[in-house]
């Protein structure tokens, strides 16, 4: 289970409410790209703390992922054009020499 459910799940199941706030803090900081004061963290038990880390190892593999699939993105835009106009050519050359 990922981190994201796993604070979810605490908070349907009504955790101690002081951990949830850090964990709550730290999300959406994460998510909205904003500072965030890491000496919170220490101030939690070692069970919120594991999945405060585990939910910054979420983040970062996500940033990751997004960045190739952007990269690979912008790779089929600018490639895709050149390799169809190279097998257009190619098709062209080779209409050529069978008619010749």
């Amino acid at each position: 289970m990922n981190a994201a459910k796993k604070i979810r799940r605490f908070i349907e199941e009504g955790h101690d409410p002081q951990q949830m706030q850090v964990l709550k803090e730290l999300a959406a900081a994460l998510e909205m790209g904003r500072s965030y004061d890491l000496s919170q963290l220490y101030d939690i038990d070692m069970r919120y703390f594991d999945v405060a880390i585990d939910l910054l190892k979420d983040w970062r593999f996500d940033h990751h992922i997004s960045s190739r699939s952007k990269l690979l993105e912008q790779l089929l835009t600018e490639i895709a054009p050149e390799q169809k106009a190279a097998a257009q050519a190619e098709e062209a050359a080779g209409g050529k020499k069978k008619k010749g």
